[in-house]
């Protein structure tokens, strides 16, 4: 039988992982928030800038992170990353296993 100690520590550990899941790790400053990310079909008069990639854990501990935070994260990484080529528009390519690839476009 679990002692009250080894118990408490299940506990903890788990509630840390569900709080941990829950999180939204990146923070994205005004400059980025500006830049969206749309479907290919919308950047026909926009002058492409060149590639971006992301990376975040999928997975903290071996349980799967919940994809669409996943994404998001990629997507605002992305967005920061875009700022300094003078994009204002990504367009997402690829999501797998916490990495994301972006083409990233000046719109006017």
């Amino acid at each position: 039988m679990p002692t009250a100690r080894t118990l408490l520590t299940r506990l903890l550990t788990a509630l840390l992982l569900v709080a941990a899941t829950a999180c939204t790790w990146v923070k994205v400053p005004p400059d980025a928030q500006k830049v969206i990310v749309v479907p290919a079909n919308r950047v026909s008069a926009c002058t492409r800038l060149g590639t971006v990639s992301s990376t975040v854990k999928a997975t903290i501990l071996t349980i799967p992170r919940d994809g669409t935070k996943v994404r998001n994260e990629l997507d605002d990484l992305a967005r920061q990353q875009a700022v300094p080529m003078g994009a204002n528009t990504l367009v997402r390519q690829s999501i797998a296993d916490g990495k994301g690839s972006y083409i990233a476009y000046h719109c006017p």
